[in-house]
């Protein structure tokens, strides 16, 4: 049997002294991560961690999280990271919801809980998270505590981004995890031989599972990234450690094409950019192959069913435009309301198969699990148009598509066009009431720097090139659009104040 913290001792076997980690000025070898994970789960477990029992953690990328991630597996425990970005409340309420025996905070992070604490439903102990250094002097443990595990069990609680609600806590088993993470090895053709930076959080499955894992199952290196995206930053760790691997979003390649510091470094060692999380514009993905010379890889899930499909280097020009296709041991469907597989060129919602990549289900929510989990098919509430030949392009979330005077409107299909304005840097497009169409459209729009762009610019570029119950009925100029850790458009924040009070209120 296999399970999480096999990733760290299957890339450690025979590599104790090769490097493991790169952060700032700090590297960590394989062994050190080993001895690390096995000292802090000695002590975990003096504090009465056992099978079963959540950690969770708070903290931003560090060398100690995947220590912490590892050590919680070798107990049979669950992992329960936490946004780093949360406020108090936020934080209660992850706290409350998977109710772990321990909370490991970095110092930084320890006033913002001190506010939470009176809210938490129970006692939690709370504790300040040991340094690497402090591990690594500690005496290794005569024998870790043996856990009844099963490879079934659940290795982690990881929480939705909560783009369309509260967050929720999916149960993800040892045995889903180590196949995601095998599967995006395969599909994104990473080896042992590539320099990966992590450039995502390490709270989400982007920047862990995605990323990291992947890294340090083949005993390659993982070159972590601080806080904050900063493009200067990134492009001189390309040059100085040169990386040759990197997952970013749409929104970070937009950050560093049009940034100054772009042909100031030398990114000649990049093979493989890994994209995906949001949607990307096809003039942005032309520039990110012509600025950076790389093979480009879209990848496509979410939370509930790990990474599942991928558009490889060769499928852009043979789909341009498509999503992907089904990765190994990934099943996807494209099925109408009743569950009926949709026909070469019809849009139907994208189902994915629970085993081997999906979740367990939702951490203390039967209900919902029902909702989503159905006759072993994951309903994902992504709508896709299917393409033949496996591949098809995701045109919007069920939640989002507008209802216009009985007209079906897919938000993606429009900000897709308005991306395509040589002034508009982002975009977000929704539906608001409408007491004569029932919804109408509208439009957030983010423009490039030094440039002026007016509603009325929009619109009329809309007119020019959709029907014209597409256009934008309003338009919102904007600094910045709100966004969660992955770089997903936060929709829900900007809905709010329009549907407040309605009977359809989100």
């Amino acid at each position: 049997m296999r399970f999480l913290h096999d990733i760290l001792l299957e890339g450690a076997a025979g590599r104790s002294g090769q490097t493991a980690l790169i952060f700032q000025d700090e590297t960590v070898t394989y062994g050190a991560l080993q001895k690390a994970a096995e000292n802090l789960a000695a002590q975990l477990a003096e504090m009465g961690v056992k099978t079963g029992d959540r950690v969770a953690y708070l903290d931003e990328n560090s060398t100690e999280y995947p220590v912490v991630v590892f050590a919680v597996s070798m107990l049979g425990a669950l992992f329960v990271p936490i946004n780093f970005r949360f406020a108090p409340d936020e934080v209660a309420y992850v706290v409350n919801d998977a109710k772990p025996h321990v909370l490991l905070v970095a110092p930084a992070y320890m006033s913002q809980v001190e506010k939470a604490q009176p809210s938490f439903d129970q006692s939690v102990s709370v504790i300040e998270k040991p340094r690497l250094e402090t591990l690594l002097r500690a005496d290794a443990p005569a024998m870790l505590p043996r856990s009844a595990l099963s490879e079934d069990a659940p290795a982690m609680v990881m929480y939705t981004s909560g783009t369309t609600g509260f967050p929720k806590g999916v149960l993800f088993s040892h045995r889903a995890y180590l196949a995601n993470v095998k599967a995006i090895i395969e599909s994104g053709e990473l080896t042992s031989d590539d320099r990966m930076m992590v450039s995502l959080p390490l709270f989400h499955n982007g920047g862990l599972t995605a990323v990291l894992m992947p890294t340090l199952l083949l005993g390659a290196v993982a070159v972590i990234m601080a806080r904050g995206f900063k493009p200067e930053e990134v492009l001189e760790t390309v040059e100085k450690h040169r990386i040759t691997s990197v997952m970013w979003v749409p929104t970070m390649l937009s950050m560093l094409i049009t940034s100054d510091a772009s042909s100031r470094f030398d990114t000649s060692s990049l093979s493989k950019i890994w994209y995906g999380s949001s949607p990307i514009a096809p003039d942005l993905l032309e520039r990110s192959k012509r600025t950076f010379g790389a093979d480009h890889y879209q990848f496509y899930g979410m939370t509930e069913t790990g990474m599942t499909s991928v558009l490889k280097p060769e499928d852009h020009d043979l789909y341009p435009g498509s999503t992907g296709r089904a990765m190994p041991a990934a099943q996807l469907r494209l099925v109408d309301t009743q569950d009926r597989d949709v026909a070469i060129g019809e849009i139907g919602e994208v189902l994915s198969r629970q085993h081997p990549l999906g979740m367990i289900g939702y951490f203390g929510k039967d209900e919902e699990t029902l909702e989503v989990l159905r006759d072993g098919w994951i309903h994902t509430g992504d709508l896709a148009r299917n393409l033949g030949d496996g591949y098809f392009l995701i045109v919007d979330r069920k939640k989002d598509m507008i209802i216009s005077g009985a007209e079906n409107i897919y938000p993606r299909e429009i900000e897709l066009v308005l991306a395509g304005h040589p002034h508009v840097r982002e975009v977000a497009v929704f539906g608001i009431p409408d007491a004569t169409y029932g919804e109408a459209v509208c439009a957030a729009v983010v423009s490039e720097p030094d440039t002026k762009l007016t509603g009325e610019e929009v619109t009329s570029w809309c007119a020019e090139h959709l029907a014209g119950y597409k256009k934008p009925k309003k338009v919102l100029l904007m600094n910045e659009l709100p966004k969660n850790a992955a770089g997903k458009i936060l929709k829900n924040n900007l809905k709010a104040s329009f549907w407040q009070g309605s009977a359809s209120a989100i």
